[in-house]
């Protein structure tokens, strides 16, 4: 039995134009992704440009989300840095504020590093913590951070800390990669990454997924992965899982951050939600771009698909 299991959302962060966080859409967004389905967000993560704020910055806006009726045992904030103790102090706040969980990047500056010293990273910020009760996620992105969380890491981890380190988000779109995981490790939580692979990996035993797209499309994977074991008495389920795939291809044609945030800029009509952090360039002209539109019309297709089971 997995101790973490479902659609959480990857969620953006909208920004100013001074690059300040803008509080007051972010908790409107937190509060529009809640009621899309899902069981959860995953917040100050990759799509959340986490590693372009900095740590104050997260903690206040995750203390503003909380104090705001966010609940915190939906929330799964990313805490990974490549500095040791900015990544003890953020997992430390978070930890206060009795989220359900930490998504936990390994340190990603240095490249060829030695398992021993990713292992090591990860035991100080575990014991210096010192929350017997904290879940970890590691967060296994080697196209952004270059660094892998293999097996050998994961068993000796699960062996050290068997109540803390619960699950992983792989990231890296290898579907065998995280089928042996879920084969080789007992309940151990898989959370697939990739929004058109997270149906498969769910069906053979998965545990959910943590992804971007689902700022877009998040209702249309809740439905999928939350009904997928009654799949063959709904008529459309394929259609559901192909329009799913479109919608992921739209959103990696681009740089997927800044495409996002010019669709919201677009269906909210604020301007706002088109601001991106350096070195991230937004979309200058969201309303006559190619991407956007598509996207756009895609997205239209899901409450009448849904509606139609």
């Amino acid at each position: 039995m997995h101790k973490i299991s479902g659609v959480y959302s990857a969620s953006l962060t909208p920004v100013k134009e001074d690059l300040s966080i803008n509080k007051d859409l972010y908790l409107r967004h937190c509060q529009y992704l809640m009621r899309q389905g899902h069981d959860g967000l995953a917040i100050f993560g990759t799509t959340g440009e986490a590693n372009s704020f900095s740590v104050q910055e997260k903690k206040d806006h995750l203390d503003f989300l909380i104090s705001n009726r966010i609940d915190p045992n939906i929330l799964i904030p990313g805490t990974g840095s490549s500095s040791l103790n900015e990544a003890i102090d953020m997992t430390k706040h978070a930890a206060k504020n009795k989220v359900k969980a930490v998504l936990l990047l390994p340190p990603f500056y240095y490249k060829n590093v030695t398992n021993e010293g990713v292992i090591n990273f990860y035991r100080h910020i575990i014991e210096r913590v010192g929350e017997s009760d904290l879940q970890y996620i590691l967060y296994h992105i080697p196209q952004n951070s270059y660094v892998s969380i293999d097996f050998k890491m994961i068993e000796i981890l699960l062996k050290l800390y068997p109540n803390n380190i619960i699950g992983l988000k792989d990231s890296s779109g290898d579907s065998d990669r995280m089928m042996k995981i879920i084969k080789y490790f007992n309940d151990f939580a898989v959370f697939c990454g990739h929004d058109s692979l997270a149906l498969n990996i769910c069906k053979r035993g998965g545990a959910g997924a943590i992804t971007a797209g689902t700022n877009v499309c998040g209702k249309l994977l809740s439905f999928i992965i939350k009904n997928y074991r009654n799949e063959s008495n709904i008529k459309n389920f394929a259609d559901m899982q192909k329009l799913l795939q479109q919608i992921r291809q739209v959103i990696t044609s681009h740089e997927p951050i800044s495409l996002m945030k010019a669709y919201f800029s677009i269906v909210d009509n604020i301007s706002d939600w088109n601001n991106v952090l350096p070195p991230l360039k937004k979309i200058a002209d969201p309303k006559n771009q190619r991407s956007v539109l598509i996207l756009k019309e895609l997205v239209k297709k899901i409450d009448p698909l849904i509606a139609n089971t």
